[in-house]
């Protein structure tokens, strides 16, 4: 049977929208709805109910989901099985990750020598601190930082990050340097978006609850605003770039700084992955090695 329009259908369902839809394939949205409709015609049946916002899928619809999905994934498995393993890959790879330090560092550097090394691969990534729905906007993967909680993605660890803690010499020489990360209920804290603020003590993690009048999510804010003397700043390493160097921020609560498995690669809950899917994860596998290599050292070097 022709299978014009599964994929346009399978986009939809996933999407909820036909706009989603679109925007997820690369398309224009008249094409999708011409698609789909072409779809029902041949098949006799409406698959969505349709309104003005949404769409539904009607009980046929439902089933051709379900079945779908298995055969869209059946027929990429068969292309890639009879396609020559030296040839460079083909069609279209979606990623969603998150910004700062370790998309500038990782995900960035690992995508561009990935676009470099297979020129015929359409790649389009999303750089936003929005957690994205990676199924309903047709994402292939996406990075993100932080705990992990929908049980419809498959979340594998990607890279290890150690936090830092640091005072201008001004303010500390004012304010004096905190030994303890208790001693922080005394001093003014620069906040993020990662609260209360994580530390280690021989392997055990414990949290502390901070207070400041600032709170910014860019870390070039923070390092200025931490030269300036306003507070305690406390953000992964890679997120003081060159700043630690120049000695106007010094190390503080160096025995208690906290390292975790903060960053994951998500991707659906499926068992056929695309070899660009697959691809696409080794080169940022890799990166993130290079890049936990380099914080190994710059964190032995601010520990001396």
């Amino acid at each position: 049977m022709n299978t014009d329009g599964l994929a346009e259908f399978l986009a939809v369902a996933r999407a909820g929208t036909f706009t989603a839809a679109a925007k997820s394939l690369g398309v224009s949205v008249p094409h999708v709805s011409r698609q789909v409709q072409r779809l029902e015609h041949r098949l006799g049946t409406k698959l969505f109910y349709r309104s003005t916002r949404s769409v539904r899928l009607t009980v046929s619809g439902e089933s051709l989901r379900n079945d779908g999905q298995t055969i869209a994934d059946d027929v990429e498995r068969a292309l890639q099985n009879v396609s020559s393993v030296d040839r460079n890959l083909q069609g279209r790879l979606r990623i969603a990750s998150v910004s700062g330090s370790f998309a500038d560092n990782v995900v960035a550097p690992a995508l561009v020598e990935m676009a470099e090394q297979n020129p015929e691969l359409d790649i389009e990534i999303d750089f936003n601190p929005r957690k994205v729905d990676i199924l309903r906007e047709g994402y292939d993967l996406a990075v993100r930082a932080g705990p992990m909680d929908d049980s419809e993605l498959v979340a594998k660890p990607l890279a290890s990050r150690t936090y830092v803690a640091v005072g201008a010499r001004d303010y500390l020489n004012k304010r004096g340097t905190p030994e303890h990360p208790r001693d922080l209920a005394h001093h003014t804290c620069i906040q993020t978006h990662a609260s209360p603020w994580r530390f280690n003590d021989h392997e055990q993690t414990f949290k502390i609850t901070t207070t400041g009048v600032l709170r910014f999510n860019s870390s070039a804010a923070i390092i200025g605003a931490c030269r300036r003397g306003l507070g305690i700043a406390y953000m992964v390493s890679a997120g003081y770039g060159g700043a630690l160097k120049d000695g106007t921020l010094v190390p503080v609560l160096k025995n208690f700084w906290a390292s975790e498995k903060s960053v994951h690669i998500v991707r659906a809950d499926k068992k056929f992955i695309p070899r660009r899917v697959e691809l696409a994860i080794k080169y940022l596998q890799d990166a993130a090695k290079i890049e936990e290599a380099r914080e190994q050292v710059l964190i032995k070097k601010l520990r001396a």
